[in-house]
């Protein structure tokens, strides 16, 4: 498999977690070497309790779940390789991609190469430089670094009496594909184990059955996905039922409402996690409980009008920060985003995440919440009374000026931007 890979893209850093800290369960979309340099603590990954001390390496892969709970003692340091992988082989004549799945366990004991993994780790933490490595090079530093851990590996299977390897394998391949049809069998199988202690242990480790688990990760994408236009009968088949009747049971269940009237009945309280997007929400008579607004934007450079105190009192989001902690406080009963941004399917742990498409054309995501918040009526006012306003601005100039060529200058401490009618130029 190693043979086979490509890195479509590596990232290095060396960060400190402060003491006394937490982080919330995050979903992993890229795969993760981590060597701890100083420091203790407990992290969680897919349910199990993890120590983390000095010395000590971690793996995770795609689909995982991770947390950590970090004691007042000290801080922890980390280096940190997160990198994304392909593997592409040939089948008769056509050509596949499929993402790798590396049957390591997510603590590795590095003792037999431990200076020469730390050295392969320093490496890339070392080159973040002015002078930086060809993609060539850094691709085969890493898949010499897979191999040495590949050989650790290969002697840690015998010494995992409690079973946890095959756990992770298994709570890992439920996370991808909670969507299809399951066997405990085939589970247990899978972790290695009888059904009924695969069962048992299970139960242990996540506090819930396997069929439990599996229904909670279907609710929790049913949640997002019903934030988009799609019917329910839609959302059914994503999620793994094909009976549409059997997923409204099995949702109403779980959260207490139908799928169809989830969004009215349980979304009140709503975070705002891009520019703009509480401006639209108080547009449609909605005040966020948590909001990433323009103000925290330009108010360095540019003096803004006071919100209004209600507003002001909320929790302000910071752009150059994480916000989970804030965002928890606040609690959500959904957030919107926007497709400008990277989208973190970490934040689905505190509440279904709505990702919105960006549009400069006025009136095209207010519509879109609208839609989505059961509010088209409101949005519908607010784009007829906006046009009004056009059209009388619009003659307000003609009968002034004529009708001459307009362009706007915007000047910040960094750049001039000068926006014209098709497009902006930044100098």
């Amino acid at each position: 498999m190693l043979e086979k890979l490509i890195f479509p893209a590596i990232r290095s850093y060396s960060c400190q977690v402060p003491a006394d800290s937490f982080s919330i369960p995050r979903t992993l979309h890229t795969y993760i070497i981590c060597e701890i340099t100083s420091g203790r603590g407990v992290a969680v990954i897919n349910g199990t309790s993890l120590t983390v001390k000095k010395g000590d390496l971690f793996y995770v892969q795609p689909g995982m779940t991770i947390e950590g709970k970090f004691g007042s003692e000290q801080a922890i340091h980390v280096s940190i390789i997160m990198f994304r992988a392909i593997m592409v082989h040939k089948e008769n004549r056509n050509w596949s991609v499929s993402q790798p799945m590396f049957p390591f366990p997510a603590k590795l004991d590095m003792l037999s190469q431990a200076v020469s993994i730390h050295d392969a780790i320093h490496y890339f933490i070392k080159r973040e430089s002015p002078h930086r490595t060809d993609r060539f090079t850094k691709s085969r530093k890493l898949s010499n670094l897979l191999h040495a851990v590949a050989s650790l590996n290969s002697t840690q299977d015998e010494g995992d009496p409690q079973g946890l390897l095959g756990m992770e394998r298994t709570l890992a391949y439920i996370t991808q594909n909670y969507s299809k049809e399951m066997r405990i069998e085939h589970l247990a199988k899978m972790a290695g184990y009888s059904m009924n202690h695969f069962t048992r242990s299970f139960k242990h480790q996540m506090n819930m059955t396997p069929t439990e688990y599996i229904l909670k990760q279907r609710i929790s994408k049913a949640k997002q996905l019903l934030f988009s236009s799609k019917k329910a009968k839609e959302v059914a088949e994503q999620v793994g039922y094909k009976d549409e009747h059997y997923f409204s049971r099995a949702f109403k269940k779980a959260e207490g409402v139908a799928p169809t009237l989830y969004i009215k009945n349980k979304c009140h309280r709503i975070a705002a996690l891009y520019y703009g997007i509480d401006d639209h929400l108080l547009t449609l008579g909605l005040t966020p409980v948590a909001a990433l607004s323009y103000k925290e934007r330009v108010s360095y450079s540019y003096p803004l009008p006071e919100l209004s105190g209600d507003i002001e009192n909320k929790f302000k989001l910071d752009s150059r920060k994480s916000n989970y902690e804030k965002l928890m406080r606040s609690k959500p009963d959904m957030m919107l985003t926007s497709d400008r941004l990277l989208h973190d399917d970490s934040l689905n742990q505190i509440a279904p995440t709505a990702v919105l498409a960006h549009s400069n054309q006025y009136g095209q995501m207010l519509e879109q919440m609208a839609k989505i918040l059961g509010r088209k009526r409101q949005a519908a006012d607010w784009v007829d009374r906006y046009r009004e306003q056009i059209t009388v601005i619009k003659q307000n100039i003609i009968t002034r000026w004529g009708t001459p060529s307009v362009s706007f200058i915007r000047v910040s401490p960094h750049f001039y931007r000068v926006y014209g009618a098709g497009n902006h130029l930044t100098l």
